[in-house]
């Protein structure tokens, strides 16, 4: 049986969420193993509650993983399981991160990823700050993460396209459908530069209950979370709260006191849960990427200044990471004394460092 099968099925168990599941996973010892073992043996994993009778119905998930697979071969539609090297880190660090993933477009999560937030029933005002915000996040080579809907939503991803800038928008429905169905076009505009992605299997409408769980994807894909104008409630509140949760930064514009559309960011000012911003700079100055910026060009100047022998074992540890002097010595055809001395002037100046058992890597 097709792995992907198996790992699809794992997210569409009756009654269980993804931390239960990924607990199953692990207990079992195997993603097949919970297909394979008796459901009976199942009884005794602690933290798994299955009452009344409730049966995982694993026969059945697994029948509708394989008509997802068929949609997923059909539309080229990526997948990216929690356990694959592939799915992204910044999620996967999160405790109930989606067991699985489905995406469309070029997609590299792995970037600065910024979400940006907001009421559907946006401003002039709230247009302006996240246009303005974008357009000075653009030379840090950002990504931007936003929930596609209508309102600071369309203006964020708009304004990474109109930037040249990639931008990713999580979905609270199945890849077959849009959701609102006028932002079909902007949708195809993102796959050329970002995408689509939504943990929600082909045929699933967006149902209310799924947004908040959509919010979560926003929040736990990004470094931090902008909040361009909120009213008290809603899911740019939900978000930035998911963002506190999982310990990233939360940032957010100040508004006008009588307007409604402000309150929810005044608020998380007020009580310490984001930082107050008016500007681009604001937020870089917090999250330090001046400073880190600063340091991988200078670093990247010592190497630029290295000779071709030693630049070239920079070149190899970047590709394969850590490795024994022997591996080393193989790998660029190089004898013993002739390496130790390139190892040892690139561990002078910082930048490999020296293992246990003769072992480097990039410091």
């Amino acid at each position: 049986m097709d792995e992907r099968q198996y790992q699809i099925a794992l997210s569409l168990l009756n009654g269980l969420g993804p931390v239960t599941a990924k607990h199953l996973v692990e207990s079992i010892g195997s993603l097949e193993g919970v297909f394979k073992e008796k459901e009976s043996n199942f009884r005794h994993i602690h933290g798994l509650r299955l009452e009344n009778g409730q049966q995982l119905e694993r026969e059945k998930a697994l029948i509708r993983a394989e008509q997802e697979l068929e949609f997923i071969e059909k539309n080229n539609v990526q997948l990216y399981f929690y356990q694959d090297i592939n799915y992204p880190k910044l999620l996967r660090q999160c405790l109930d991160a989606p067991i699985v993933l489905y995406a469309m477009g070029k997609l590299n999560f792995n970037q600065k990823n910024i979400a940006i937030v907001g009421t559907r029933k946006s401003t002039i005002y709230g247009k302006k700050m996240t246009d303005d915000l974008v357009e000075d996040l653009a030379p840090h080579q950002v990504q931007i993460i936003s929930g596609l809907a209508h309102g600071i939503d369309k203006a964020a991803h708009e304004a990474a396209i109109h930037n040249h800038l990639p931008t990713i928008g999580v979905l609270g429905h199945g890849l077959d459908s849009m959701y609102p169905a006028a932002h079909r076009q902007l949708a195809k505009k993102m796959l050329e530069n970002g995408g689509v992605v939504t943990e929600f299997i082909s045929g699933t409408i967006g149902d209310p209950i799924n947004f908040p769980k959509r919010n979560r994807i926003v929040a736990g894909l990004s470094e931090a979370t902008v909040v361009v104008e909120s009213s008290e409630t809603g899911g740019s509140m939900i978000t930035a709260n998911l963002a506190n949760d999982y310990n990233r930064e939360v940032f957010a514009f100040p508004g006008q006191a009588d307007k409604e559309s402000s309150k929810g960011c005044n608020n998380l000012i007020k009580r310490s849960k984001a930082h107050m911003i008016t500007s681009a700079q604001d937020l870089i100055e917090e999250l330090g990427w001046e400073i880190k910026e600063q340091a991988i060009s200078q670093v990247e100047q010592q190497i630029a200044d290295l000779n071709s022998a030693e630049q070239e074992l920079i070149s190899v540890f970047r590709t394969k990471g850590e490795l024994d002097i022997d591996t080393l010595g193989e790998t660029i055809g190089m004898n013993s004394s002739s390496l130790s001395i390139h190892l040892f002037n690139l561990e002078m100046k910082g930048l490999i460092s020296t293992l246990p058992g003769k072992r480097y890597r990039i410091a």
